[in-house]
């Protein structure tokens, strides 16, 4: 017969085998920008996230109250290396969300009319391409963008690199890789 303490053991290793099942489904770490110290100590809203020039989070005219941050690029480049590396294996699909939305210009002599074109790549140790697709992100509403690539290599800590084409500005957040189902 099982006693309160053994079940309550039993619950707990499953809940435990759950989050690791579920953190091994998601391959970027911080896709919200939401991370810092009071969450997990050491850590804060670029966490796991890089680019040349300091990667900016803002907090104004957010997705929801309940996700305050996001990442603004223009004709950037930012990257996340995931859990310690991305790994990637030749020939996988992988399904890529984000959500997106155009910032206007500040002075209206720079407003232009159109997309904001992004270029989403998995990325070796070297920074080449191992995946590639494009996503156009129209309107100054944020909007959820979703994109399936195949690897056509191998390696065990690739990065995600989003590419920012043109000097628009454009606001990022919730960004999710996981393997395709």
């Amino acid at each position: 017969m099982i006693n309160c303490k053994q079940l309550c053991m039993m619950l707990l290793l499953a809940l435990c085998t759950l989050t690791a099942h579920a953190q091994q489904a998601e391959l970027i770490r911080n896709g919200d920008f939401e991370l810092k110290p009071s969450i997990e100590r050491g850590t804060k809203a670029t966490t796991a996230w890089d680019a040349r020039k300091p990667v900016v989070v803002v907090y104004v005219d957010p997705v929801s109250a309940d996700n305050p941050y996001y990442a603004v690029i223009g004709c950037d480049t930012i990257y996340n290396q995931g859990f310690d590396g991305i790994p990637v294996v030749d020939g996988t699909k992988y399904d890529f969300t984000v959500c997106l939305r155009n910032l206007p210009a500040l002075k209206e002599e720079d407003r232009t009319e159109g997309c904001k074109l992004l270029i989403i790549q998995l990325v070796d140790e070297q920074r080449q391409p191992l995946a590639e697709a494009t996503i156009r992100a129209k309107g100054n509403q944020w909007q959820q963008y979703h994109a399936v690539f195949t690897a056509s290599g191998t390696c065990a800590k690739a990065q995600l690199a989003i590419a920012g084409v043109g000097c628009q500005k454009i606001a990022i957040d919730k960004v999710s890789l996981k393997k395709h189902q």
